[in-house]
């Protein structure tokens, strides 16, 4: 293990050496870079944009607010568009409101520049928090080249968007506005948002992560109170949704759950829930008992929530995230960090492994790819989300070893 810390440690020397001497051409290949992938994927959204919530959007503010639909209710009842299921938290679409004014040509444009704007937004926030400069665009230059950025903006996905909130609860967490504000939006998105929730509210961050739950729990009151449902059917729609519009992932608890038991999840003998739920105790138990920095908890809290709740290929985006804020505290040639750093890009490249006939079949990399794959992946992310949490507390060990 030093050994390879070592080697990696010298590698990453030569490599900001190399950076630093050179760091005009590189900084204007990496602006070349970006505007024409930027370019690419924008026509992508123009084109397609199948997940792009806008159609839920248009459904409660089409028709104004005294005639709005419940696009959880119209979906059910089969009133769709495209992929467009509404499997998020209310709120979200209220905040769509902008969107649901445009016709869904204009509203894709929007949208996808919107994306790009969180994105460029996203690395001008880690720029601020002095991570060094050469591995920023280094990683920044991976996820762009990579699977993922083409299939969030394609998608019309909120991955992006997402990253940003989660960048921006991080760097103003001292701020109680503005990290209560985030903390809102990201757990619009339930699948990452419950365990970045989570992870802020046992990071002492109680007031924060409370009021934003309560802001999120009123818009399902306003709902049930809008369309006459009771408060309890408002919570679980958006459950029942997702049960028919997401599709079965690659490497999670959950779709592995789906896999072999189908839709039933919830059930009292399905060995994943109690599963899941013994690994967040574990979880908790080790954020209480050790007390690791915040960017650990926070980096942490979102591979465990890839490893566990329901995430297709373009949620991988968030390892992007989860390593630039774990690098606030641990150093890029740290073992767990290597481990992460790896794992991110086996999930942004490996797609292209199906060239090498490396497996046989209808599996696509973003969804279904089997139990084995599903299994071991699954596995390996909770191990890495566990390994970053106590990334501190084995560098001490090393250390007081050492001396």
């Amino acid at each position: 293990m030093i050994f390879f810390e070592m080697f990696f440690k010298k590698t990453k020397d030569i490599m900001v050496k190399i950076f630093e001497k050179y760091q005009l051409i590189f900084m204007m290949i990496f602006i070349f870079i970006f505007i024409r992938i930027s370019y690419k994927t924008l026509k992508e959204a123009i084109n397609s944009s199948v997940d792009m919530q806008w159609y839920p959007s248009v459904q409660y503010w089409g028709r104004g607010i005294s005639n709005a639909i419940n696009p959880y209710i119209a979906y059910l009842n089969h009133d769709t568009f495209m992929s467009q299921g509404p499997n998020y938290m209310p709120m979200l679409y209220v905040l769509m409101y902008p969107f649901a004014l445009m016709d869904f040509e204009g509203a894709k444009i929007a949208y996808g520049f919107l994306n790009i704007l969180c994105f460029l937004g996203t690395l001008w926030l880690f720029f601020r928090s002095k991570i060094s400069l050469a591995f920023l665009v280094l990683m920044s230059l991976f996820v762009l080249v990579g699977y993922t950025f083409e299939n969030v903006m394609g998608n019309g996905q909120f991955a992006l968007i997402l990253g940003f909130f989660v960048v921006l609860a991080y760097k103003y967490r001292q701020n109680f506005f503005i990290l209560t504000l985030c903390l809102s939006i990201v757990l619009i998105k339930y699948s990452f948002g419950i365990p970045i929730l989570l992870g802020f509210f046992l990071a002492r961050y109680y007031k924060e992560a409370l009021l934003a739950g309560l802001i999120n729990f009123l818009f399902f009151i306003l709902f049930a109170f809008e369309f006459h449902t009771s408060i309890l059917e408002s919570l679980l729609l958006p459950l029942k949704v997702s049960q028919d519009a997401t599709g079965i992932g690659p490497s999670d608890l959950m779709s592995l759950s789906r896999i072999v038991f189908g839709n039933h999840f919830l059930m009292a003998t399905n060995p994943f829930v109690w599963m899941i739920g013994v690994i967040y105790g574990i979880y908790i138990f080790c954020i209480l008992i050790f007390r690791p920095c915040l960017s650990l908890i926070v980096s942490s809290s979102i591979l465990l929530s890839l490893g566990t709740f329901y995430h297709l290929g373009y949620d991988h985006y968030m390892f992007f995230i989860a390593i630039l804020i774990a690098k606030n505290h641990l150093k890029s040639t740290h073992f767990s960090m290597i481990f992460l750093i790896l794992l991110a890009l086996f999930f942004w490249f490996g797609n292209r492994l199906k060239s090498f006939h490396l497996w046989e079949g209808d599996y696509f990399w973003a969804m279904n790819m089997g139990v084995v794959f599903c299994s071991v992946m699954s596995a390996i992310i909770i191990i890495t989300a566990f390994a970053i949490l106590l990334g501190q507390k084995f560098k001490k060990q090393a250390i007081q070893q050492k001396d």
